[in-house]
């Protein structure tokens, strides 16, 4: 069993990559990262459970209803409140960027308390947790919920993994991510994470300037001082995007097992359809790999592979088995049909 802790939200998105300020309708489904994390493992048929807070009304209900579709465990998603988080995506297209706006601030997930959960319930049968820099930069108490969190699951024996996930619009209550999260990453065993993101929300200077796909030989020394600050980790790895325009993306990743870098091949992605929820199905991917073939290059394969195919799909999740995924590898990223 994997649990994931964090916020599903409504996502309303234009349709036919229109902007936000000329729509009269949206496109309306759900999202957020660690639900995205959660639904991708499902899918890959790793029994899966989501940790979170639900408003008591309708949206509440229909966003259980959808984790519950593809078969999330949502017993200890704890129904308070009235407002459901919102976000919404304004895809962009060729040279025009896409662009995020969130409704989060005193959604149920913001008001969390430790005390929603009980927490050996929580993490029963549950081997890893995973969690995301999103779920302490919603507000205060979702900070003292998520450190919480991650003391039980350590105190527990549970293998824990962490999506950076900065998002700097999120993080306004009065503290940096910087101040919150070092304590937060004590027990992480497998980080995503890019320098740039590393170093605001860990300290540890970002030595890079450029494409960082130009100096992965430097690569490994940045993350030894990243190990030596968090001796608990046994791999990080980080995406590489690679963006021609917003509609042609160039995609790979690298993983670090603490003395050898192992990379993926490059996806060339074009057309794409829906880049949010890209480095969820990579997360996803990641977990997926350490807990089935602890093999950092198998691993780094598929959760690449995988998130390559869910910038196919349009909404945040990624709706492809492992099957699918190892398809692709075969195929090495040529497109055929199944008959």
């Amino acid at each position: 069993m994997i649990a994931t802790f964090g916020e599903i939200l409504l996502r309303l998105t234009p349709p036919d990559n229109g902007m936000i300020q000329q729509m009269g309708s949206y496109d309306a489904n759900f999202g957020g990262s660690e639900a995205n994390v959660a639904i991708s493992l499902a899918n890959f048929k790793i029994p899966t459970r989501f940790i979170s807070a639900l408003p008591d009304n309708e949206l509440g209900k229909a966003a259980e209803f959808e984790l519950s579709k593809y078969k999330v465990d949502t017993n200890h998603v704890k129904i308070k409140g009235q407002k459901m988080g919102l976000y919404f995506v304004e895809k962009g297209s060729s040279i025009r960027g896409s662009k995020v706006i969130y409704d989060r601030e005193n959604s149920s997930f913001a008001k969390m308390v430790s005390a929603d959960l009980d927490w050996d319930k929580v993490f029963e049968g549950v081997e890893r947790f995973h969690w995301s820099g999103i779920a302490p930069a919603v507000s205060e108490n979702c900070a003292a919920v998520t450190l919480e969190a991650v003391r039980q699951a350590a105190s527990k024996g549970i293998e824990i993994s962490t999506d950076l996930n900065f998002r700097s619009s999120l993080w306004s209550y009065g503290k940096h991510a910087g101040e919150v999260m070092p304590e937060l990453l004590e027990h992480t065993a497998l980080m995503l994470g890019d320098p740039k993101s590393m170093e605001i929300m860990t300290g540890i200077k970002n030595p890079f300037e450029g494409d960082i796909k130009q100096q992965l030989d430097q690569l490994p020394a940045y993350y030894d001082t990243v190990y030596a600050k968090f001796p608990k980790l046994k791999w990080i790895a980080t995406s590489l995007r690679t963006i021609v325009n917003d509609t042609h993306h160039r995609w790979m990743g690298v993983i670090y097992d603490g003395s050898t870098l192992f990379q993926s091949v490059e996806y060339d992605l074009y057309p794409l359809i829906d880049r949010v929820g890209g480095g969820d199905a990579f997360m996803a991917g990641l977990i997926y790999g350490r807990a089935k073939y602890n093999d950092p290059q198998k691993t780094i394969d598929f959760a690449t592979a995988a998130s390559g195919i869910k910038h196919t799909i349009s909404g945040d999740f990624n709706l492809v088995s492992v099957d699918d995924i190892n398809d692709l590898l075969k195929r090495g990223g040529a497109g055929n049909i199944s008959r």
